[in-house]
């Protein structure tokens, strides 16, 4: 099986955290969900899946409605970890840091860059349509999409999250042999301390 990670095939290699994030995660264009999990009203995590929309220099970017109980949680307390996962080669990939609102002109852009169907789902998709029949449901996605048969501006709803990290670990398993992770951890002054553990 050919190595999905580009040149990311030296079990000794220490390269920079965000630059092997990206080699993991692939191109922009590469469909990827990924586990975030934030702290609850009672402290408690709290974890569902979301889109990955980007890997920018130093932050992991995704985004969310605004009326979402996730969207909530951010807002009272912006810690949150990001957890990947791919069988095969075996590797896990786990993301400790802070969110941050994405400006508003980003937003736009990135709206600009989703697909047709997520643009009409972030218009039409809330509580009180998910209360609704199935196919009342498909209904209205239908309706709305006739209606707006052009381009379509961002919800004000629609809003981002920019993930900044201060640990990063890579796990790798090995059929050869144990597995191991990387774990890369931010010091106050922006570079990385690097540690190797036992997987």
């Amino acid at each position: 099986m050919s190595n999905p990670f580009g040149a990311d095939v030296d079990p000794d290699a220490v390269p920079d955290p965000m630059t092997l994030v990206r080699a993991w995660v692939g191109a922009p264009d590469r469909p990827l969900v990924m586990t975030l999990t934030t702290v609850g009203d009672d402290g408690a995590p709290d974890a569902r899946h979301v889109h990955l929309f980007e890997v920018a220099d130093e932050e992991i970017r995704f985004h969310t409605d605004a009326r979402s109980r996730k969207a909530a949680q951010l807002r009272a307390d912006a810690r949150v970890t990001l957890a990947f996962f791919w069988p095969e080669p075996l590797r896990q990939l786990v993301v400790a840091g802070v969110a941050a609102s994405v400006p508003t002109a980003t937003l736009d852009a990135d709206f600009a860059r989703i697909s047709r169907y997520l643009q009409v789902l972030s218009w039409v998709n809330d509580d009180a349509l998910a209360a609704r029949p199935a196919g009342e449901r498909r209904e209205v996605l239908a309706a709305f999409e006739a209606a707006h048969p052009g381009p379509l501006a961002r919800p004000e709803w629609w809003i981002g999250h920019s993930v900044r990290p201060h640990r990063v670990t890579f796990w790798r398993g090995d059929d050869a042999g144990p597995s191991n992770r990387l774990e890369y951890t931010r010091r106050p002054d922006g570079t990385w301390e690097t540690t190797r553990l036992a997987g």
